[in-house]
C-alpha cells in the first residue's frame, strides 16, 4: 500500500498538473503592474466618493448660510475675509468674488471700528478665546443699524487656531426697545420722584392738620375738663349759696310763723289753721332746698368720703323715686383723691338718674372696688335693655344715656366707659379709672 500512494504521486501526469498550478500562482503573485492598477482604481473611487461628499456638505453648508438673515464669516490671520453668507454680501452690495480677500479698511469700514474688529481678530488668534461685542454699522448701501457679533476660533488638529468663524445679528430693534424701556424707565423714575415729593409734600400738610386737629382736639378736652370743673365749682358755690342764704331765711320765716301762729290760736283759730298750713309749706321748701344743695355739692363726700356721699343719694333716691338701690363698696375702701371722689359721684348719679328715667327698671345694683391699681365701677339694672343698633350708636357717637358727660369725666384719669346691654336684660355701665393709691 504504501508503494502504491508514491507511484501514485510520482506519476507524469499529476506532476505536470502540480507545475501548472504552481506557476499560474506564481505568476499572479509576482504581477506588479495588475497590483497597481487596482489599487488605483479603489483610490480613484475613495477621492470620487469624498469629493461628492465634499461638495455636498459644501452645498449644504452654502445654502443654510446663505438663507439665515444673520451674518455668517471666516477670516484668516490677516484679518481677510476667506468667506462671507449671502445676507453679508448683500449688505455690502458685493459678490464673493469681490470680498473674499478683502479686510475692513479694504471694505471702506469707518477707521476707529476697523482699528477695532481687526485688533479683536488678533486677540482670538492669540488668546484662543471668543469674543463678544456690538457696534453701530452703516453699509455702503445706506443701510445701518445697531449689530451684535461673535469671533469665535476654528482649531486645526494641533490645536492651533486656523481661521476665526464669526457671526453678526442685527439688534436695532432690541436696542430701540431698550432705549424706550430705559426712556420709560427714565419718565416712571421722574413721575415717581415728583409723585413721592407730592405724596411727602401732603404727608407733610396732614401731619400739620392732624397736629393742628389734635391740639384743637386737646384744647377742648382741656376746655371741658375746665367746663367741668367750674361747673362744679359753681354748685358748689350754688349750694353753699341756698344752704347759708336761702336755708337761713327760711329758718326765720319759720320761727315768725310759729310764734304768729301760737298768738292766732286763742283770738283767730281759722287764720292760726292757715298759718299752719303755710309753715308746713316752708318746712316742705326747707327740706327741698337743703335735698337740692346737697344734689348740687353733697357736704358729705368733702367730710366723710364717696361711701358716706352716696349712701346718703342712694337713701334719698329711694325715697323720691322708690328706686331699690343695693350699694356694694369693697371693704376697706381706701379713699381716692378728692377730684377722683367727686368724678365717681357724679358717674354714678348719672347712671341712676338715666335708670330711673330710661331703663324702667324697678332696681339698681352699685359695686365699687379695686382691682390692682385700678378703681372699678359697675353699675348694672334689669330694666328694658338696648337694641344692638341702638348701642352701636351710642359707642360710636359716645352720647346718649349720659354717656359723652361720663367720658369727659374719667378721660382726665385716663379711664374709660363700657356699656353694654340686651333686649330684656338689662343693663351694666363699666368705668374703669387708674388709680396709683389712695389719697
Amino acid at each position: 500500500m504504501r508503494n502504491k500512494r508514491s507511484n501514485t504521486a510520482k506519476s507524469p501526469t499529476a506532476l505536470k498538473a502540480r507545475m501548472n498550478r504552481s506557476g499560474s500562482d506564481h505568476k499572479t503573485l509576482q504581477d506588479p503592474k495588475q497590483l497597481d492598477i487596482t489599487k488605483r482604481k479603489l483610490a480613484k473611487q475613495k477621492t470620487a466618493k469624498l469629493l461628492e461628499r465634499i461638495e455636498q456638505q459644501s452645498r449644504i453648508f452654502e445654502t443654510t448660510l446663505s438663507s439665515i438673515t444673520d451674518f455668517a464669516y471666516i477670516y484668516d490671520r490677516q484679518g481677510r475675509f476667506v468667506y462671507a453668507n449671502q445676507a453679508l454680501l448683500n449688505l455690502w452690495g458685493l459678490r464673493l468674488e469681490d470680498a473674499v480677500g478683502k479686510n475692513f479698511y479694504d471694505l471702506k469700514y469707518p477707521p476707529e471700528l476697523a482699528d477695532r474688529l481687526q485688533r479683536q481678530i488678533q486677540q482670538v488668534f492669540d488668546t484662543k478665546s471668543v469674543v463678544v461685542d456690538e457696534t453701530p454699522y452703516t453699509s455702503p448701501t445706506g443701510v445701518g443699524g445697531y449689530y451684535e457679533y461673535i469671533f469665535c476660533p476654528v482649531f486645526d488638529r494641533s490645536g492651533n487656531v486656523e481661521v476665526v468663524a464669526g457671526s453678526t445679528r442685527d439688534i436695532t430693534g432690541r436696542k430701540r426697545t431698550e432705549e424706550e424701556l430705559r426712556e420709560s424707565q427714565e419718565r416712571y423714575r421722574i413721575l415717581a420722584e415728583s409723585l413721592e415729593s407730592q405724596v411727602q409734600a401732603r404727608t407733610i400738610e396732614l401731619e400739620n392738620r392732624n397736629k393742628d386737629v389734635f391740639t384743637q382736639a386737646e384744647q377742648l378736652r382741656d376746655l371741658s375738663v375746665r367746663l367741668m370743673e367750674t361747673q362744679d365749682e359753681e354748685r358748689r358755690h350754688i349750694a353753699r349759696e341756698l344752704h347759708d342764704s336761702a336755708g337761713q331765711i327760711i329758718a326765720a320765716l319759720l320761727m315768725n310763723l310759729g310764734r304768729i301762729h301760737s298768738e292766732l290760736k286763742s283770738t283767730n283759730p281759722k287764720l292760726a289753721k292757715l298759718t299752719q298750713e303755710t309753715q308746713d309749706f316752708a318746712n316742705e321748701l326747707s327740706q327741698d332746698i337743703r335735698t337740692t344743695s346737697y344734689l348740687l355739692h353733697p357736704p358729705l363726700l368733702d367730710e366723710l368720703g364717696l361711701q358716706a356721699a352716696l349712701g346718703w343719694y342712694v337713701e334719698g333716691l329711694q325715697k323720691r323715686a322708690g328706686l331699690a338701690v343695693e350699694l356694694d363698696i369693697q371693704g376697706n375702701f381706701e379713699r381716692p383723691t378728692r377730684e377722683m371722689e367727686l368724678t365717681i359721684f357724679r358717674v354714678v348719679q348719672e347712671c341712676l338718674t338715666n335708670i330711673h328715667r330710661h331703663s324702667g327698671s324697678p332696681s339698681a345694683r352699685i359695686k365699687i372696688f379695686r382691682k390692682g391699681s385700678d378703681v372699678v365701677v359697675e353699675v348694672r339694672d334689669s330694666g328694658r335693655g338696648i337694641s344692638a343698633d341702638g348701642l352701636t350708636r351710642i359707642r360710636s357717637r359716645s352720647a346718649g344715656l349720659g354717656l359723652r358727660g361720663m367720658r369727659e369725666r374719667v378721660r382726665q384719669f385716663a379711664g374709660s366707659v363700657h356699656i353694654d346691654s340686651k333686649v330684656g336684660l338689662g343693663t351694666t355701665i363699666l368705668v374703669t379709672i387708674p388709680s396709683p393709691g389712695p389719697a
